[in-house]
């Protein structure tokens, strides 16, 4: 598989920093008032997996912006340790990311933090196989030639009433104290064509945009680093009041 990504983070317009980090293969970009990729990057899977995941650290609870670095720096470590990664079964993954649960709640207790805490979404991207996980309110996207489709499930309570309230309210995540977590995991092998696009985000652009106007932008420019510039413009032109990250990945070709 070959493959284009580019990545943006911003803090918005409304919180004092930013809690979001985002890892794109081997770069770990984290708490920065704004940042993205140096430019947009190609990937051949034949040769290296391609992994890529957000955090986004809760903001109404302390150190957040430690909680979503500590998480990636852990997934980071951990998909070099074991290889080939991909050839995890679902519950090794599981296993793997409630790994990650244990360290983060390490790390806090170490520092003073024991309810830091984060969302974590991401995919793997490889040879042979591909993986979708998340924990949280995080989302990943499809974009195929018939429309945009979430691929994740939200971990709130809103999601669970059907209901818009209770959007903000998480039944899992990463850290935060926790010691259950909930965590789903999506074989996603032979589902990706060339053409079809990857979006990976956090709420701080889905609480402003949703799937018709994310789509909309998706298909009016090509462009990657245009696309994730204009999504994140949006969002903080709707007055988004979190930070946003958007990492978006274009397949070329299977």
């Amino acid at each position: 598989m070959k493959l284009r990504y580019y990545a943006i983070t911003d803090k918005g317009n409304f919180r004092s920093h930013n809690e979001d980090s985002f890892l794109s293969v081997d770069s770990l970009v984290c708490g920065q008032t704004h940042g993205e990729s140096e430019t947009v990057r190609q990937l051949d899977t034949e040769e290296f997996s391609g992994l890529f995941a957000l955090a986004d650290g809760l903001g109404g609870h302390e150190a957040g912006e430690i909680a979503s670095r500590v998480a990636l720096e852990k997934l980071a470590w951990m998909e070099k340790a074991i290889r080939p990664i991909e050839e995890l079964p679902s519950s090794g993954w599981k296993n793997l990311i409630r790994k990650i649960n244990n360290e983060v709640n390490t790390y806090g207790e170490s520092i003073g933090k024991p309810k830091m805490g984060t969302t974590l979404v991401g995919c793997l991207l490889g040879k042979r196989k591909s993986w979708i996980f998340n924990v949280g309110d995080s989302r990943l996207y499809h974009l195929t030639k018939e429309g945009l489709s979430k691929v994740t499930v939200d971990h709130n309570i809103g999601e669970e009433l059907g209901s818009s309230y209770g959007r903000n309210l998480l039944t899992s995540c990463i850290g935060g104290g926790t010691k259950s977590i909930e965590v789903d995991t999506f074989d996603y092998s032979g589902k990706l064509s060339p053409g079809d696009f990857i979006l990976i985000c956090t709420d701080g652009l889905t609480e402003v945009l949703n799937i018709d106007q994310i789509e909309k932008i998706m298909r009016e420019h090509e462009d990657l680093r245009e696309t994730c510039r204009i999504l994140s413009e949006e969002a903080n032109l709707r007055l988004t009041r979190d930070n946003h990250t958007i990492v978006i990945i274009k397949i070329d070709s299977v």
